[in-house]
């Protein structure tokens, strides 16, 4: 039987952070999330409350965070390409609070893309059109995973997916330690979900980066 898990969700409005609230309801999961505009979401439960504020204002979320088991973050840069500090400097407001409040467990997401030791990322469109149309997500994106190797007292499983589509659940996607799994190339965000919402009753890739593709 799955333990209902009392979790709050940080950047919630995003195509990914809304399938894991999806997600997260469908299994009766207690969650808090939260969202710089609620109104997006466009999701209602009796078992959601959603928190309007900021990220970069801890104020603002502090008191509920001390109240939750578990924290997934779907932090994102939407559209922008810019340079960019919400992983790093977002993140590293998620685990000062964390430890404030003594939570724990973090389930957080990276990109698949970035890792120069990854065999899939010798592809010719990744390395030479992906990493340096992204590259200023990306190099944020590492400095997060290295914040989190640091951080000796949260239990962080980084996942790191292949490219995201919008689509149904196939269930079927591979998940391989680090680098991407042979051939894969994309996975769904329902599917990303699923794989995330798995992870809060397991302690199998805790202090393990884990890739996602079909």
């Amino acid at each position: 039987m799955t333990k209902k898990i009392n979790t709050f969700v940080f950047e919630a409005p995003g195509g990914t952070g809304k399938e894991i609230l999806i997600k997260l309801l469908e299994q009766k999961h207690q969650v808090f999330a939260l969202a710089r505009d609620a109104e997006t979401l466009n999701i209602t439960d009796e078992i959601l409350k959603i928190i309007k504020g900021s990220i970069y204002n801890p104020e603002t979320y502090q008191n509920e965070l001390s109240k939750r088991d578990l924290v997934i973050s779907a932090l994102v840069t939407g559209t922008s390409r810019k340079p960019t500090e919400i992983y790093s400097k977002g993140g590293q407001q998620v685990v000062t609070a964390m430890q404030k409040a003594n939570v724990k467990r973090l389930i957080t997401l990276t990109a698949g893309a970035f890792d120069p030791t990854d065999p899939a990322t010798r592809n010719f469109i990744v390395k030479y059109i992906v990493q340096p149309l992204f590259k200023n997500i990306y190099s944020d994106m590492q400095k997060w995973e290295t914040i989190l190797e640091n951080s000796e007292e949260i239990d962080w499983t980084i996942i790191r997916p292949s490219r995201l589509l919008n689509g149904k659940e196939k269930i079927k996607y591979r998940v391989q330690l680090d680098h991407c799994p042979k051939g894969g190339s994309k996975i769904n965000r329902s599917d990303l979900a699923d794989f995330i919402v798995k992870q809060i009753n397991s302690d199998k890739y805790i202090h393990q980066k884990v890739a996602i593709a079909y």
